[in-house]
């Protein structure tokens, strides 16, 4: 009697642990999906308020004239100044964070590694161009962007754990 009473507790708790599985990692391939979805706005806003002289065009190689950017740029929709040159920064950053999260959910140690390092550049980048030392304009609206995009990062953090990580 008591090796089937453990096998049905086994069979159980196995049971649960799988169906806390397939919600963690349907969690994970949500984190991945609003990843994606903040980068391509972050991209849209971008191709639709800058002008054509920006480094990033340079470095992919595209023409500000291309066919492609006529018929996705809109020169008559009016992004606010914070909208057209901090939201993109930060919304880079929460998709960066939010897809590392979503890829490397059980290695903690590359999601800090990772995590970590692009948070670290991002800030060192902006405090660099603050004293000239790297190309573009500092602003503290960047660093306060970033500063809001890891604080929804770590709030969302919170919530998958209080769900979905519970000690059992």
């Amino acid at each position: 009697m008591g090796i089937s009473y453990s096998l049905g507790a086994d069979k159980e708790t196995l049971i649960f642990f799988m169906y806390m599985a397939i919600n963690k990692a349907i969690v994970n391939t949500i984190f991945i999906f609003i990843a994606g979805l903040l980068f391509i706005g972050a991209v849209y806003i971008y191709i639709n308020s800058r002008n054509g002289d920006m480094i990033l065009y340079y470095w992919l190689g595209i023409d500000y004239n291309n066919c492609l950017f006529e018929y996705v740029r809109y020169p008559n929709i009016l992004f606010t100044p914070w909208v057209r040159y901090n939201l993109p920064d930060g919304l880079w950053l929460l998709s960066f964070l939010l897809f590392i999260e979503g890829i490397w959910d059980s290695d903690r140690l590359m999601k800090w590694i990772f995590g970590l390092s692009v948070t670290i550049i991002a800030f060192v980048l902006e405090i660099l161009q603050f004293v000239d030392l790297f190309s573009g304009t500092g602003d503290w609206l960047d660093i306060l962007f970033y500063i809001i995009a890891i604080l929804i990062f770590l709030l969302l953090i919170k919530l998958k754990q209080m769900y979905y990580e519970k000690d059992f």
